[in-house]
């Protein structure tokens, strides 16, 4: 196994850790909201802003978003849920970009 293809292998161990249906949260509203932070369509309240921050500007990401999500998810591991899959959401969002700029160039091995 090639190290492109390694890297494809864990990049879906990824999404089908964000929609698979172990977590405490329902698994349409993880997806939703790794969508969402990839540019997606918006999501419900309060998870829209945070997941849309998170895939935007992390840093801006605020204490007040937080709670919300925690308030609205009914746990810290359900809202711990919700954050981490719109940052997987994000980073892979990036990663696909960039193996789809490093595939289309002419000069670089797939």
């Amino acid at each position: 196994m090639s190290t492109h293809d390694s890297h494809r292998d864990r990049a879906g161990t990824l999404r089908a850790a964000v929609s698979g249906d172990t977590g405490v949260t329902e698994a349409a509203l993880r997806t939703a909201v790794a969508a969402r932070a990839a540019g997606g369509p918006p999501v419900a309240e309060p998870y829209d802003e945070l997941a849309r921050q998170i895939g935007e500007a992390s840093y801006r990401v605020t204490d007040a978003e937080v709670a919300a999500v925690r308030q609205a998810a009914g746990s810290d591991k359900a809202a711990f849920e919700v954050v981490m899959s719109a940052c997987i959401g994000a980073g892979l969002a990036r990663w696909d970009t960039a193996v789809r700029v490093i595939e289309e160039a002419t000069d670089a091995p797939a």
